[in-house]
């Protein structure tokens, strides 16, 4: 047994529920404040007024992927042609350069081609929902197109037929992402990477393999392609370890603000287009559709106003089985006339705060007419809907204080204005986000809260979340990551 002392643990029971102490056994929760006896503990850990917190989750994230991302060639920040060639140009001694985070500002393969006439370029896009080759990728793709700036489908068929990673390479990617989130203090996350890699049955070894010696409170969907997979493989849905959970069927309505693929409300500035259903509204049916079939539940993407309610319409018509509860991933535009409609669903929604602080100013930019709400969080919070706090990594920094300072604070990074401030949650509420609400799907329970009998998974801070301000979210705040009872981080010497 382990006694966790001279810390403020707060209970989640309420925003005031805070106490002292509180002992650990075998992985759970056995006894806080008084019933704690110091004498039978056979180890005692001094927080040294540390604030403590249940295990911070990532509702929404991709663990490959992230892990592939810190391990990439990358161009987040670079905005300007001038500074992207520039920095490519440093990788001149490969054959292949495939860089990630590119903000889509319109290089065409031509562009690239005068720059780097003997490589092979691919510019994964920021929002992971596009590509920008250069004449020699499309070549090797077996492709001919103008721009070389590909969008959904195209540019999914592309990474599909890029060379496999080997289990090896894909382990080590895992390790690197979950190391970086132990020092986020993340403890567990909801991620969608069953299809992007070697396919279900390996993608789902390494993950086995790797959490055996990396503790991590894995939920993985089980994307729509590897859905028959899944069903063949006859394991069951639900919880496979300790460590690890098949979850809901990832599927995708629409596509993204940047693409202008999102299914808006009213058409994009200067386009005749509103969108588009990326699937197709009748496969996606019928995906939906397959899914009742095996009794599972879904993960929609939906971003648009108009997506979001066709959305509502569909799931209204196929319900999931009683009891079950499908999720919603982004929906950050609705309208008036959606909101009854997500009261009357089985469902919750995985917001990413920080997409409002990077893509607000920029989103002005393609509508034509704003959508009636705009990252709504406080109006679906007052109708009764659960939010879970996710960052879509690496599209975001899986960093949860980030989440949570702009859940509150709602306030851009490019023009430092504050947007929409009645849509601001209280810090309580943005805490449980990612605490409590952010484990609401999870099928192991007794998590999200620091009560008796609950998993002892912790994550530490030095300040109190709820009395921060807003420049201290940017600063250092993980003093130690703890999942199962073992510190997997620790910044405090206790290790």
């Amino acid at each position: 047994m382990i006694a966790w002392v001279h810390g403020h643990f707060h209970s989640m029971k309420d925003e005031h529920h805070v106490f002292q102490k509180l002992a650990t056994d075998q992985g759970r929760i056995v006894a806080v404040d008084d019933e704690v006896n110091l004498l039978a503990c056979e180890k005692v850990i001094d927080l040294k007024g540390a604030h403590v917190y249940p295990g911070f989750v990532d509702a929404h994230l991709h663990l490959l992927g992230y892990g592939q991302h810190l391990m990439q060639i990358s161009l987040d920040g670079l905005k300007n042609r001038k500074d992207i060639i520039a920095h490519l140009k440093k990788y001149h001694d490969r054959q292949i350069l495939f860089a990630e985070g590119y903000l889509d500002i319109g290089l065409t393969n031509s562009e690239l081609d005068q720059s780097f006439p003997h490589q092979v370029v691919y510019l994964r896009h920021s929002d992971y929902h596009g590509l920008t080759l250069n004449s020699k990728a499309l070549q090797m793709m077996g492709m001919t197109h103008r721009t070389g700036i590909l969008k959904e489908e195209e540019a999914s068929s592309v990474m599909s037929r890029l060379p496999k990673l080997d289990q090896q390479t894909l382990e080590v990617m895992l390790k690197r992402a979950l190391n970086e989130l132990y020092q986020y203090g993340v403890t567990g996350g909801h991620s969608d990477d069953l299809y992007y890699f070697n396919g279900f049955h390996d993608t789902y070894k390494v993950f086995e393999h790797v959490l055996e010696t990396h503790p991590f409170r894995t939920h993985l969907l089980i994307h729509h392609m590897t859905l028959s997979d899944f069903i063949s493989s006859q394991k069951p849905w639900g919880i496979q370890t300790p460590y690890l959970e098949l979850g809901a069927v990832k599927m995708f309505y629409d596509g993204t603000m940047s693409s202008k693929t999102a299914l808006m409300e009213h058409p994009y500035q200067g386009l005749h287009t509103h969108g588009e259903v990326v699937m197709g509204k009748d496969t996606f049916i019928e995906v939906l559709k397959e899914t009742r079939r095996h009794g599972l539940t879904s993960a929609i993407h939906v971003i648009g106003d108009r997506g979001l309610d066709e959305v509502c319409d569909i799931l209204l018509q196929y319900p999931p089985k009683e009891g079950l509860k499908d999720r919603i991933i982004h929906a950050p535009w609705a309208s008036f006339r959606t909101l009854d409609k997500l009261k009357e669903l089985p469902m919750t929604i995985d917001i990413q705060p920080q997409f409002l602080s990077s893509d607000l100013p920029k989103a002005w930019h393609h509508f034509s007419q704003k959508p009636e709400l705009i990252f709504p969080w406080k109006t679906y919070l007052n109708h009764g809907l659960t939010l879970s706090g996710s960052s879509d990594a690496p599209v975001e920094i899986p960093n949860p204080l980030l989440g949570i300072k702009d859940a509150i604070f709602r306030r851009s990074k490019d023009d430092h204005m504050q947007y929409h401030l009645e849509e601001a949650l209280l810090p309580y509420e943005a805490l449980k986000c990612y605490t409590t609400d952010a484990n609401a799907l999870n099928f192991i329970k007794h998590k999200g809260y620091l009560k008796k009998g609950y998993l002892a998974d912790f994550t530490i801070l030095k300040q109190d979340v709820l009395l921060m301000k807003e420049h201290d979210f940017d600063k250092p705040q993980v003093l130690m990551t703890v999942i199962d009872e073992k510190i997997v981080y620790d910044a405090l010497g206790n290790a």
